[in-house]
Order: C-alpha cells, then sequence, then structure tokens
C-alpha cells in the first residue's frame, strides 16, 4: 500500500472520530487521536524526507 493512500486512510479516521461517524469511548478519544496524529506526521515527514 503506498505511504499517500495510508495517510489519506489515516485522515479519514481521524474525521470520522472527531465527527462521530465511528462510536467511541470518550475517555480513549483524546489518546486515538493523538496516535493518528502522530502516524500521520510519520507518514508526512517521511514523504517531506523523499521530495527534498
Amino acid at each position: 500500500m503506498s505511504k499517500t493512500l495510508r495517510r489519506l486512510e489515516l485522515k479519514l479516521l481521524r474525521w470520522k472520530l472527531v465527527y462521530g461517524r465511528i462510536e467511541v469511548d470518550p475517555e480513549v478519544l483524546p489518546a486515538a487521536l493523538d496516535w493518528l496524529d502522530g502516524e500521520i506526521a510519520s507518514l508526512e515527514n517521511e514523504k517531506q524526507l523523499l521530495t527534498v
């Protein structure tokens, strides 16, 4: 799977969590969003390193 596709899938999952499209326990939502943000950021950093 390409990194771009994976990044977009993670962004979609994050959007679904934020806007209530996926039912999730409110206690774990912040941790889930933090994890997703970290994964997205790492993929974006890898993309930037490849284009330099």
